[in-house]
């Protein structure tokens, strides 16, 4: 340390200016390309449900954070429709693909929320062409381990026209009542997530 405080005591004040130049211009380089990766990786699946998970957990009141993520979701999202558009100009994509969009967790009033937030569970859809004339959507679970590794599972869920107005706990909910989508989520989650979601399932359809 005193090694470096005696190099920059020997700096002309100009030489420093310009030291000090030379760092603000690689640390915003820097914030570039970390803003950049985080918007490439939020017009993937996983990460637009990341993202979006983080701005629907970030306090309100910590303006700044949620301005910030909001510009990352939305700028990956608007990627993500770009490279929709390009697979379909060279005719790779087929009727099922489609603009990428994230299931909303829900109402934290809702007890299904609770488990989703503490299990990690998201979920992703892309509004393609066939929902529209089949009216169902066909949801992708994602669900984050703390071991890092990542889970997934696909429902098949009801969407008027294709439209999904659904939040993630209210189809999370809906495929819990029906006999064949339980068990895929019951092997989808691990033995204490499936406990908790079934308990605010049972208690969201007593209120």
């Amino acid at each position: 340390m005193r090694e470096l405080n005696n190099d920059v005591d020997a700096m002309s004040p100009q030489a420093v200016l310009d030291e000090l130049a030379k760092v603000r211009d690689q640390l915003a380089k820097a914030r570039k390309r970390r803003d950049r990766d985080a918007i490439i990786y939020s017009s993937t699946p996983d990460g637009a449900a990341e993202t979006y998970r983080r701005l629907e957990l970030t306090p309100r009141s910590n303006s700044v954070e949620r301005a910030q993520l909001k510009a990352t979701y939305l700028a990956g999202l608007a990627m993500a429709g770009q490279e929709h558009q390009e697979r379909a100009r060279r005719g790779n994509a087929g009727s099922n693909d489609g603009p990428l969009a994230v299931l909303p967790v829900g109402d934290l009033a809702d007890p299904v929320v609770k488990p989703l937030v503490e299990h990690r569970i998201m979920g992703t859809f892309r509004n393609s062409t066939e929902a529209m004339e089949t009216g169902r959507v066909t949801v992708t679970l994602l669900r984050l381990l703390p071991s890092q590794e990542r889970k997934r599972v696909r429902l098949d869920v009801d969407a008027d026209l294709g439209v999904l107005t659904a939040s993630l706990a209210e189809v999370i909910a809906t495929a819990w009542a029906e006999k064949a989508a339980q068990k895929r989520l019951r092997a989808f989650l691990d033995e204490d997530a499936a406990a908790a979601v079934q308990a605010a399932v049972l208690q969201g359809s007593a209120r």
